[in-house]
């Protein structure tokens, strides 16, 4: 991709430009999906030099932060907090391993509806769903599929937290009445039943603008304290906890245009996403 061989000049550009500006006082949300095991090793790198440049926060000091209470001894910096969506079982054994080793609590959002398919039933739903129908079940990476119900346990029992991230994976703004209530809120009941809860946090599939709507923020709102978005951007106190941000991290992508994610240097090109998402009413 052209941004990509861009993107050691743009981070030089960007960095120049930035060192009069004034330092915003905030928090990014790292969003990540399968961590296969040939990226393994460069995800661990990346979370070490996150943790040693920028800091990572957990996410109750996330909500803490939302809520007009910043976490201290980030000054001068932005720190991070780590999510992962569609739970796929590399976040379920691998990841949490490197998480383990860097002392991180992250946020896992599951499709609570796929969790318990299995073989080929599962891999189709995989491929509709959260590919979109953009790929063939048959055509998927052999390692892909989702975590268990025991997975995600340990994961809980770990001191991460279990969000929902729709019942089946479908874009809210394809549904309404009955089938748009079962996706949100079927979905956090799903993972009350199977973990125990109160489940807090709602991720809504696909992440982008046009996958949110005021009818299904309404819905996400009763039922759940925080949704996060697919929208690029910084969060502080001002922003809705309905309206919560996340960068998504390629880590197919050259190091220079992660730190390009990192430093804010794609925020400008989200400024209408973010308005239209802090417009909606809930």
């Amino acid at each position: 991709m052209l941004r990509y061989h861009l993107s050691a000049p743009w981070l030089l550009a960007h960095r120049a430009t930035r060192i009069f500006a004034p330092k915003a006082h905030g928090f990014r949300i790292l969003l990540f999906h399968d961590v296969p095991a040939e990226n393994l090793t460069a995800f661990e790198f990346f979370l070490a030099y996150v943790k040693n440049a920028h800091g990572l926060i957990t996410p109750d000091q996330a909500a803490a932060w939302l809520a007009g209470a910043p976490p201290e001894g980030f000054d001068g910096r932005t720190p991070c907090l780590l999510s992962f969506d569609d739970g796929f079982h590399s976040n379920g054994e691998a990841v949490s391993g490197c998480l383990d080793r860097l002392g991180a609590k992250a946020l896992f959002f599951v499709n609570s509806g796929l969790m318990d398919l299995s073989g080929e039933n599962q891999r189709a739903a995989i491929a509709a769903n959260i590919f979109d129908g953009r790929i063939k079940a048959k055509a998927l990476a052999p390692h892909l599929r989702l975590m268990s119900w025991d997975d995600a346990a340990r994961l809980k029992s770990s001191g991460h937290i279990i969000g929902a991230h729709g019942l089946t994976h479908r874009r809210l703004t394809k549904l309404g009445g009955a089938d748009l209530e079962r996706e949100i809120a079927v979905a956090g009941e799903r993972i009350e039943a199977c973990l125990g809860g109160p489940v807090d946090w709602y991720a809504y599939a696909f992440g982008d603008i046009g996958g949110i709507s005021a009818e299904a923020l309404k819905l996400i709102s009763a039922k759940y304290r925080y949704c996060r978005s697919g929208v690029r951007g910084l969060n502080d106190a001002n922003t809705g906890p309905f309206a919560v941000r996340a960068d998504m991290i390629d880590l197919a992508a050259p190091e220079s245009y992660r730190k390009l994610v990192l430093e804010g240097a794609l925020d400008r090109r989200y400024a209408d996403a973010r308005a239209r998402l802090d417009s909606l009413e809930y």
